[in-house]
């Protein structure tokens, strides 16, 4: 005997999803691809599975500006969920401090847990007659330096589920920062963690991790989505991930090599849509729309042809509808590389072209490499203080990771070696 129940990550009602392209809106109406119509989704399974309760592990909601939008939305899903006898727990997390404990007091059958910073427990009845624990945390503030952890003392006991929106190992984060170690030390039989928007496998005797956001809220957030069926047995704990999210987005690799023209990569695009349908297609559940986020790889003599067709007539326009939903190019990266021998050109002389050549055979050795790493430092004494002005406060810019610096530059380099080599040949 135990307990079922749904577990929901980062919902962010309100927001709509970034990355969608003008092709796909004119092929498919957006607002089946919000997090509004994702909670629909959730509840129905909520219902088929015939859970005893909801969890969400905060942000429900995106911004205290979205009160009167999700609250109609919420509403909805707690009152069918109501009417099954079905009850939904929450803990705020740093986007919905305010909003969500205004939501909780104006709707039945939604119990807010761990107000003002608070460790609160709760029982949940099963059907079957066994019981499962809820042990919740809430912000009582958008930015909490300090770790909500260990669990008083007196919440220990009996096997409990813990729900927390947390950043977890990251010391310095502004965003309730937990260790790893505190996680496992806590007497509960597992965490189900919200903030991070990639979900965590979830898949271990006991699992400990993000549920990730219900469906896609921008490009980044690759792979499927959706909320969690948790059973609390009296042996243990299982988490099964529900990929019910209306959005995803999947990286694509097309060779740009052979090319005798960059109008052809129109369809290597398509193929590549196909080739991802078939793949796609024995998915459990199909999304009403997938985003390719399209990277060029092989070699070619066209980089320059290609970053100009680009421009000019981006494949963003492309939506093709695959029986019941429709793919779309979301983005294309050109890290397809040069087809002359850069070793060659960078042994060329001194001419700019030639030092650029170099800079990229640098920025291709490993990371123990002290004259790449010094590259890489002298790039980020020019990149690391655009986030911090102001403009971008909103946004909350993480810092870059070294590979994505190195990514910059290297993306840099091959447009500007590009320029350089095309000016050559057209020198008198």
């Amino acid at each position: 005997m135990g307990a079922k129940l749904l577990c929901v990550g980062d919902m962010h009602l309100g927001r709509t999803p970034s990355g969608l392209s003008e092709g796909l809106r004119q092929a498919l109406d957006a607002s089946l691809l919000t997090p509004a119509r994702a909670w629909e989704a959730a509840v129905a399974a909520a219902l088929e599975h015939d859970v005893d309760a909801v969890l969400l592990a905060g942000d429900v909601v995106d911004d205290e500006q979205d009160f009167y939008e999700a609250c109609g939305q919420l509403a909805a899903g707690v009152s069918r969920l109501a009417r099954a006898g079905i009850q939904v727990y929450a803990v705020a997390g740093n986007h919905d401090v305010q909003v969500l404990p205004r939501l909780a007091d104006a709707l039945p059958q939604f119990r807010l847990l761990g107000r003002g910073g608070r460790w609160e427990s709760a029982t949940i009845q099963g059907k079957d007659g066994g019981e499962a624990r809820v042990l919740g945390w809430s912000f009582p503030s958008p930015e909490v330096i300090a770790s909500p952890l260990p669990l008083p003392a007196a919440l220990a006991g009996p096997p409990a589920i813990g729900l927390l929106h947390c950043d977890r190992d990251v010391a310095a984060s502004r965003y309730a920062p937990v260790r790893s170690a505190d996680l496992l030390a806590a007497p509960v039989d597992a965490w189900l963690l919200g903030h991070v928007h990639k979900p965590d496998p979830l898949d271990g005797e006991r699992p400990i991790g993000y549920l990730g956001s219900l469906s896609a809220l921008d490009p980044s957030e690759s792979g499927a989505h959706g909320p969690c069926l948790v059973e609390v047995l009296a042996a243990r704990v299982t988490a099964t991930r529900l990929p019910l999210a209306p959005l995803r987005f999947e990286p694509v690799e097309v060779d740009a090599g052979g090319l005798s023209a960059a109008e052809e990569l129109e369809a290597r695009f398509i193929a590549a849509c196909d080739g991802l349908d078939r793949a796609l297609a024995l998915a459990v559940h199909r999304a009403r729309a997938v985003g390719c986020r399209v990277r060029l790889t092989g070699r070619t003599s066209l980089r320059r042809d290609i970053d100009l067709w680009l421009g000019d007539r981006h494949p963003r326009d492309l939506a093709l509808p695959k029986e019941g939903l429709v793919y779309f190019i979301e983005s294309v990266a050109n890290e397809a590389r040069p087809a002359f021998d850069v070793a060659a050109l960078a042994a060329g002389g001194g001419d700019p072209a030639a030092l650029m050549a170099r800079r990229l055979i640098v920025l291709e050795r490993g990371r123990d490499d002290p004259e790449r790493a010094a590259l890489l430092r002298a790039a980020r004494r020019r990149l690391d203080p655009v986030p911090a002005k102001a403009v971008y406060g909103p946004l909350r810019p993480e810092p870059l990771t070294e590979e994505q610096v190195a990514s910059l530059l290297r993306d840099a380099a091959l447009k500007a070696l590009d320029e350089l080599l095309a000016q050559r040949e057209a020198a008198p």
